[in-house]
């Protein structure tokens, strides 16, 4: 097996050890989190670099909070249509996921989470979503990759994310990673900005009022799938 075969197997095996490890989801990212860093130790180190440059900077605290109105969107979905992200409210609450692509196995191992979570937030009247700025391509490459049961949507240049301010500038360190490893940004996204939206977890009412939101600038730790289902029961 070539080097990079085998470390492609290696990640593999570790995303597939997180992905089945009994335990809540901040448990199973930490496992990953942890080979990982065995795997890519200069990558990680970075990210604990742009972790805390984004929250000196303090990117996310612009984003609505508890009680406030979710902004209105319409969005492409997976098989080209335009949406609106509000028709998915029509029913019951919206879990909204935001993340970066099929590349990232920290947002896998939670959509995952979400994919098995969802027939209780359906048989309740609730729906998912998971928003990403990457093309149509890897919108339906993550579909398929995870067998989403749920919506993907496309955010054309992050222009719904930077609105809610959820927009950072992934940085040289991150982007010479990306690039060796071949992550190409420009290629995916359709664009040469080199940005990335703060993965976060929503949760929102019939009403369009945010009921629950878990934001940190530290990407690799997410919503307990146990509290968003939590929300979603609150919510309907």
């Amino acid at each position: 097996m070539s080097e990079v075969g085998s470390v492609e197997a290696s990640v593999a095996e570790a995303f597939h050890r997180a992905d089945t490890l009994k335990a809540p989801l901040d448990k199973r990212l930490d496992l990953y989190m942890g080979e990982s860093r065995k795997l890519f130790p200069t990558l990680e180190s970075g990210y604990d670099d742009l972790a805390a440059r984004l929250r000196d900077n303090g990117v996310g605290e612009r984003v609505p909070g508890v009680g406030d109105t979710l902004p209105d969107v319409h969005l492409t979905d997976s098989e080209g249509q335009l949406v609106r992200l509000g028709s998915f409210m029509d029913r019951g609450p919206l879990v909204i996921s935001f993340n970066r692509g099929p590349w990232c196995g920290y947002c896998g191992l939670e959509l995952l989470a979400l994919a098995r979570a969802y027939p209780f937030i359906a048989s309740i009247g609730g729906d998912v979503v998971c928003i990403l700025p990457e093309l149509r391509p890897q919108a339906q490459a993550l579909q398929q990759k995870y067998g989403l049961p749920f919506s993907v949507l496309t955010d054309r240049d992050l222009v719904y994310g930077s609105a809610l301010g959820l927009v950072f500038c992934a940085g040289d360190c991150i982007r010479r990673a990306y690039e060796a490893l071949g992550i190409d940004l420009n290629q995916f996204q359709g664009n040469d900005g080199w940005l990335l939206p703060l993965p976060a977890m929503i949760v929102v009412g019939r009403d369009c009022l945010i009921k629950a939101r878990f934001i940190d600038p530290d990407f690799r730790k997410r919503m307990n799938t146990e509290d968003i289902l939590t929300a979603v029961g609150e919510a309907h």
